[in-house]
């Protein structure tokens, strides 16, 4: 067994929830799978991580990449029923593989996940399980390649939603990631966008405050998301409005278990993320953004990108001083994004004009990614500018990259 001393680690290897360090994502990802029924599609996800995560583990386990993909290490506890079920996967029912997928992409295995999901037989599914399908497949594509279109994924379940009845919960669950990653990522085709704006808004109707926690936490995402819409147009009260509704129904809903208790908490985590950004960059209310920041770190004190967050925030305004404060707290949390957290250091120590410092964070940056090339281009220039020992390290970095050919002209101009 991996000696693991939190709760990220916990999760992340062996689906154990621990004390130590917990976070919303940590306990999310062990109660989801601890009260999931294997012959019913609804796994719940919690927020997926960026591929990279996996590679960060790797390096602060000194374990193989290709071990922590395929499950091929020492486990113990729930880890082990998920690995048995995929060495019998051909004795599960199509339901039950779907579920396998799900747990996998919970914990950011997410080439595992694709493959056993596009080995299911889709003749066997009918209805929502067949929703559930489309929805990983459309998260695994978006994790896994850089194809923007997921017009396939999304005018599959649009088909499904049109030629069946469901839930409400269940049209917005979908509406909502087809807005986000429209606006984000122009990702599905406009008819297909305005499509799911409409049912969305439809469904948005019919429930009304909202009965069950199911409805609230739909009604919440969906407001959410809704508030991009606005806000692509600059539209600073509307935007407003609808945060203020999807907080509104995150604080309402009443959980009756302990994985709901972690759904809402995640639920009003997000609002506040996406409260700072709207109160960064569309209303520039920086006193809010930063009251936004101090609430999400409340709710989520053991996430590393709570404190990125709050940085991004004094790192607009210039106060880097505060901005290192929030990346120092984030190195002693750890995991996830390690690499982003140690890169930033840099990046504000530098700005702060306390380049030897800023070097040492950009070698730190390089041993967790040897391609991470803002760091090494970051760290030539200075060490360059200030004539430090570092200086071969860095351009022995550039070299090879120029050998591999990673290093492409857009990388060039900034290297002095």
């Amino acid at each position: 067994m991996i000696n693991t001393e939190n709760a990220f680690l916990s999760a992340f290897l062996y689906f154990k929830e621990t004390d130590n360090q917990a976070n919303i994502w940590s306990k999310t990802v062990c109660r989801s799978l601890q009260s999931q029924d294997f012959t019913k599609a609804s796994y719940r996800l919690g927020q997926l991580l960026e591929p990279s995560t996996l590679f960060e583990v790797a390096y602060v386990t000194k374990t193989p990449i290709e071990s922590l993909s395929n499950l091929d290490y020492s486990l113990e506890g729930p880890i082990k029923d998920i690995k048995d079920k995929i060495m019998n996967i051909s004795y599960l029912s199509p339901v039950e593989v779907l579920n396998v997928a799900y747990s996998l992409a919970a914990i950011s295995r997410f080439e595992l996940s694709s493959k056993i999901l596009h080995n299911i037989d889709i003749k066997h599914l009918i209805n929502e399980e067949l929703i559930h399908y489309y929805y990983l497949s459309f998260f695994l594509k978006n994790r896994l390649t850089e194809e923007e279109s997921c017009e396939e994924e999304f005018s599959s379940m649009k088909n499904i939603l049109e030629n069946q009845t469901f839930s409400e919960p269940v049209s917005l669950k979908v509406a909502t990631q087809a807005i986000v990653w429209h606006i984000k990522e122009k990702t599905i085709s406009s008819d297909l966008y305005k499509w799911y704006i409409k049912i969305g808004l439809d469904a948005v109707k019919v429930l009304g405050e909202g009965k069950t926690f199911s409805e609230k936490m739909a009604l919440s995402a969906f407001h959410r998301a809704y508030a991009m819409v606005p806000a692509e147009e600059m539209l600073v009260e509307e935007t407003r409005n609808e945060m203020e509704k999807a907080l509104y129904y995150a604080k309402a809903a009443v959980p009756s278990n302990d994985l709901e208790v972690c759904r809402k908490l995640n639920a009003i985590k997000t609002c506040y993320e996406s409260e700072l950004k709207e109160r960064l960059y569309l209303s520039k209310e920086y006193e809010q953004a930063e009251r936004a920041g101090s609430d999400l770190i409340d709710t989520d004190p053991n996430w590393s990108i709570s404190y990125h967050e709050m940085a991004d925030v004094y790192m607009h305004t210039e106060q880097f001083e505060k901005a290192l404060s929030m990346f120092n707290k984030a190195q002693e949390i750890g995991l996830p994004r390690i690499t982003y957290t140690r890169f930033m250091m840099g990046y504000c120590l530098n700005s702060l004009g306390r380049k030897q410092e800023a070097l040492i964070s950009f070698l730190k940056t390089l041993e967790v990614d040897s391609t991470n090339l803002s760091a090494g281009i970051n760290g030539y220039n200075i060490s360059k500018e200030i004539k430090h020992d570092s200086f071969d390290k860095f351009k022995m970095y550039l070299d090879q990259w120029e050998k591999e050919g990673i290093l492409g002209k857009e990388e060039k101009v900034y290297i002095k």
